[in-house]
């Protein structure tokens, strides 16, 4: 019996780890690339006036590093994401 409790749990952390993965491939298609995004982010940071470099700082620049990476940009606080085959 321990041995199946212990076989369930595995499966339920390899799913868990797993999930991040394959939420990607609900990502919508961006004809941008992850420097066009990238710009696109500042520019709204720039607009919302209350600490640009901040903000910038927190959602555009680590989400470029991983775009550029894996060609997926996910903004922090969004459930969407934007996948491109330019990382440029």
């Amino acid at each position: 019996m321990k041995t199946v409790t212990a076989l369930v749990l595995g499966f339920i952390v390899l799913a868990a780890t797993l999930h991040p993965a394959t939420a990607q491939d609900g990502c919508k298609a961006a004809q941008s690339s992850c420097s066009q995004i990238n710009a696109s982010c500042e520019q709204k940071c720039q607009a919302a006036g209350n600490n640009p470099s901040g903000c910038i700082a927190r959602l555009c620049s680590a989400t470029f590093s991983t775009c550029k990476a894996n060609g997926v940009w996910k903004a922090p606080g969004s459930a969407g994401c934007w996948k491109t085959n330019n990382r440029t």
